[in-house]
């Protein structure tokens, strides 16, 4: 067995050997125990300052910095081994095996929104509670958890992102990856935001290698790297599709966490910490459709549905107007009613007697997004690597962030 340089324990993104390049094509594993060495950042990407929700985490109980995803004013989404160590010290992570210890106090976790992990305390905020899933402590499937932070995040600071809770992923489903991940295997470059795009799921589910991929994961075609851990997949209308939990050699096949798989734990959470924070609970933790066609407002004047933000114009027969979809979950406006257009789509049409409170002023559902995908994967799965830490924590560690409460 080979053991682990110093260089790749110091970072976050959990390594896996390789398992697949993609649906039914077999790659070579690495040699077991092996250490797969990062060579590229979010392996293409490039910096990004605009993301604002997506969050730099710092982990004074690890020593090491993750990537998060802010859902609502003061709820994070990350990984679960961005707040807890393994049970593992021979530095592999072995499904069915690895185990998760208890995380520390929530005042260990900080957060912030900035474009880089900054060495400025003022700019971090901290937790105040750390929700796990309700499953046990298994790594593999279960490498998700939440912070509740001490405060709310203004939405002109960062925009809570929405988790895709109501639609099923599809193998060949187009994706973006950002986070705080290093350049390269020494860990340079690590605590700058960066995205890659047109990235492409690989198989969900049970079409995933068995044994190294979990019915609560899918796995991705190309890499992240470490501190990229916890960070967002995001998908091609900007909501949040998976959770970054570890990946192959040289940073390729990414294994992410499944959102919709634990869709019920993240809304219950929402709900208990909009309580906290003091805020309306976010619509899609009460089950409304997450898609952003169902949010836009409508009523602006119209020739044709590139005049529209929503793409969608319609003519009641009196006038002409910009439109949006609807359905029972997703009302229209007072003084609008959702029916269907001439494409059978339930969209919203003026009316000054209506509530808006439903499809058509009745019970009656309205369309019900799906989609089904099919793949056959083989796979000879080895065991994965887990880095941790990260030379830039310890800069942090100097400023005594250790020690700051807000």
């Amino acid at each position: 067995m080979v053991s682990c340089p110093p260089r790749a324990r110091f970072a976050l993104f959990l390594g896996v050997f390789a398992l697949v390049a993609g649906c039914g094509d077999v790659s070579q594993p690495a040699p077991e125990g092996a250490v797969a060495e990062a060579e590229l950042d979010i392996s293409g990407g490039y910096p990004d300052d605009k993301d604002t929700a997506v969050v730099g985490i710092y982990a004074t109980n690890l020593g090491g910095i993750c990537t998060g995803s802010l859902l609502a004013p003061n709820l994070v989404l990350t990984a679960r081994h961005c707040v807890s160590e393994i049970n593992n010290n021979q530095g592999t992570v072995e499904c069915g095996v690895t185990k998760f210890s208890p995380p520390a106090a929530p005042s260990s976790y900080l957060v912030t929104t900035g474009p880089e992990l900054s060495q400025d305390p003022s700019v971090y905020r901290a937790t105040k509670e750390v929700v796990l899933l309700p499953a046990g402590d298994d790594f593999c499937g279960q490498d998700q958890a939440i912070l509740i932070l001490a405060e709310n995040i203004p939405e002109a600071e960062a925009k809570p992102l929405v988790p895709r809770l109501d639609e099923p992923l599809v193998t060949g489903e187009k994706y973006s990856a950002i986070g705080f991940g290093a350049t390269d295997g020494a860990g340079n470059g690590a605590g700058a935001r960066r995205r890659r795009d047109d990235l492409t799921i690989t198989c969900v589910t049970e079409e995933c290698p068995q044994g190294a991929v979990k019915t609560t994961e899918w796995m991705g075609n190309a890499g992240v790297c470490q501190g990229d851990s916890g960070g967002p997949a995001i998908d091609l209308k900007n909501r949040v599709i998976g959770v970054t939990s570890r990946g192959g050699f040289n940073c390729s096949t990414p294994i992410y966490g499944y959102v919709k798989a634990w869709d019920q734990w993240i809304k219950d959470t929402a709900i208990k910490a909009a309580e906290m924070g003091g805020y309306p609970v976010p619509a899609w933790a009460n089950g409304a459709p997450t898609n952003p066609d169902y949010t836009y407002t409508p009523g602006d004047a119209c020739n044709e549905p590139s005049d529209c933000a929503s793409g969608r114009c319609v003519n009641d027969g009196k006038e002409q107007y910009c439109t949006r979809l609807c359905n029972e979950k997703a009302p229209c406006p007072e003084g609008w009613y959702c029916d269907a257009d001439s494409n059978g789509q339930g969209v919203c049409f003026k009316d000054e007697g209506s509530s808006g409170a439903g499809w058509g002023g009745e019970e009656t559902p309205g369309p019900e997004l799906s989609n089904e995908s099919s793949c056959s994967v083989n796979a000879d799965p080895t065991k994965p690597v887990p880095w941790r830490g990260g030379v830039f924590a310890l800069a942090l560690v100097a400023l005594g962030l250790r020690r700051r409460t807000r």
